[in-house]
């Protein structure tokens, strides 16, 4: 029994290492593949309040989660206030809109095709996952909970 739980938990570490590499690349990426697209001073200010509002969704979302706050895709409770009354998923889709709006920003198809191929699906993932361990936890609550929510 043991040995599965620290089987389990190496796993967990090694997906979480994974994805900090995996989106760390991507960032780097987006500023080595720059420039690849004229976009105007139009494209700069859109790029900007896409960043914008994905970090103020991030900022919300940590607000809301406070001690129930985690980097790892094993949620501490069940939080259904404040914005996690509307979103299911607040942190996760403002990475994705944070990502968007970087490779936007850095003007970069080599960025924006990685977002859309790697970063969405990944973040998309995990919010699934996320979902499924609420949903073994908490089972009526969170069904209840997901009917009120939009996304």
């Amino acid at each position: 029994m043991a040995t599965n739980i620290i089987a389990k938990n190496m796993k967990d570490s090694i997906i979480d290492i994974l994805s900090i590499i995996v989106l760390a690349a991507v960032l780097v990426l987006n500023i080595l593949f720059r420039n690849q697209f004229n976009g105007g001073i139009f494209l700069f200010i859109i790029s900007i309040l896409i960043i914008f509002f994905g970090i103020i969704i991030w900022i919300i979302g940590k607000a809301t989660l406070g001690e129930y706050f985690t980097t790892s895709v094993h949620p501490k409770g069940l939080v259904t206030k404040g914005i996690y009354s509307k979103f299911k998923h607040p942190m996760y889709y403002s990475g994705m809109i944070i990502y968007l709006g970087v490779a936007l920003l850095l003007k970069s198809w080599v960025g924006l095709g990685l977002t859309i191929a790697i970063i969405i699906p990944m973040l998309f993932y995990f919010a699934k996952k996320e979902e499924g361990l609420l949903y073994e936890r908490y089972r009526e609550k969170y069904s209840a909970y997901k009917e009120k929510t939009i996304i």
